[in-house]
């Protein structure tokens, strides 16, 4: 019967979660290594493979909260996803958009500490070159938004969770 057909799906369920995971995690990590073995300045770096797989676990989540949200308020799904689960996906936004942002603060670094004048070159034009709005952008989307999910109040609201996925988004 019905209860039955649940353990299937239960099982299916946790089964494909045990596949995409190491799936998602080695596609981030090779692509990312084909990026930093080359002679490109300021992509030859060995933070690229978590911070890859961070950004990606980062942006899904952000998406989740896109789609997800608005799901839950016309389908009336306030009792499946609770404030809790809200609660805790934010908290994991967090930690992944502090990876990221480490990643961000590690490429700076290693762009000055390591003296290479062609990297150093590339990282300042970034900063305040034609797209320096671009890279500013990107740094208050996915750095300086996310410090408001510091807040229980921020992490539980969901105007607030849709509009950082936006952000997070657009970032």
């Amino acid at each position: 019967g019905t209860s039955e057909q649940w353990k299937h799906h239960q099982t299916a369920y946790l089964l494909l979660a045990g596949l995409a995971t190491p799936l998602v995690i080695s596609v981030h990590s090779i692509v990312s290594l084909d990026f930093s073995v080359s002679q490109v300045p300021g992509w030859h770096s060995t933070i690229f493979p978590p911070y890859f797989v961070a950004g990606a676990i980062f942006h899904g989540f952000a998406m989740v909260l896109l789609i997800g949200l608005p799901l839950r308020h016309f389908l009336d799904l306030e009792d499946m996803i609770t404030e809790r689960h809200l609660g805790i996906m934010a908290k994991l936004m967090l930690v992944t958009g502090l990876i990221v942002t480490y990643g961000y603060l590690i490429e700076i670094f290693m762009a000055w500490y390591a003296g290479d004048i062609y990297e150093r070159y590339v990282w300042l034009n970034r900063m305040s070159g034609p797209y320096w709005w671009v890279f500013w952008g990107t740094i208050f989307c996915n750095a300086v938004a996310i410090q408001t999910l510091w807040f229980r109040r921020v992490r539980r609201s969901t105007y607030a969770l849709f509009g950082l996925g936006v952000v997070i988004s657009i970032g």
